[in-house]
């Protein structure tokens, strides 16, 4: 096996995109890079899906990382609450400069926030939990 060179890009599954991307561009701040609709034979190989209609959005990070939120409009999905001891993928952390501050940005948007920024056990960080539109689980943290 080929040795892994990286993380390519984290997707997240909408319920409604356009508010997904509301909070990912607007309350996070980042960058949409590409918006395209795929309903591609290549589409439908690789998501195992007949007569998919697929909406993305790419957005950048600072790092050069790549969040990508897609919507599929012609297969809608359920919204579903995972507790946070499952197993899987059960949320995304961003590293943000100042947790104090994003805090107090996020709750004066209105963002559903799990916590106040609190020191991590290990002592390096600052972290706290809020959630996007659909539920998932957004880590943010600041490296001290």
């Amino acid at each position: 096996m080929n040795k892994i060179l990286g993380l390519r890009h984290c997707g997240i599954i909408c319920k409604n995109i356009n508010k997904s991307l509301f909070f990912y561009k607007n309350v996070l701040g980042l960058k949409v890079i590409q918006d395209f609709w795929d309903s591609s034979e290549y589409i439908n190989t690789i998501s195992n899906l007949k007569k998919a209609r697929v909406h993305m959005i790419k957005l950048k990070l600072n790092d050069n990382n790549v969040l990508e939120l897609l919507e599929y409009k012609s297969h809608p999905t359920k919204s579903f609450k995972l507790p946070i001891i499952n197993v899987g993928l059960c949320h995304l952390a961003l590293q943000v400069h100042n947790i104090d501050k994003t805090y107090k940005w996020l709750k004066k948007n209105k963002i559903k926030v799990l916590s106040k920024p609190v020191l991590s056990s290990e002592k390096f960080a600052k972290v706290f939990f809020c959630l996007d539109p659909d539920g998932v689980r957004v880590e943010l943290v600041e490296i001290l």
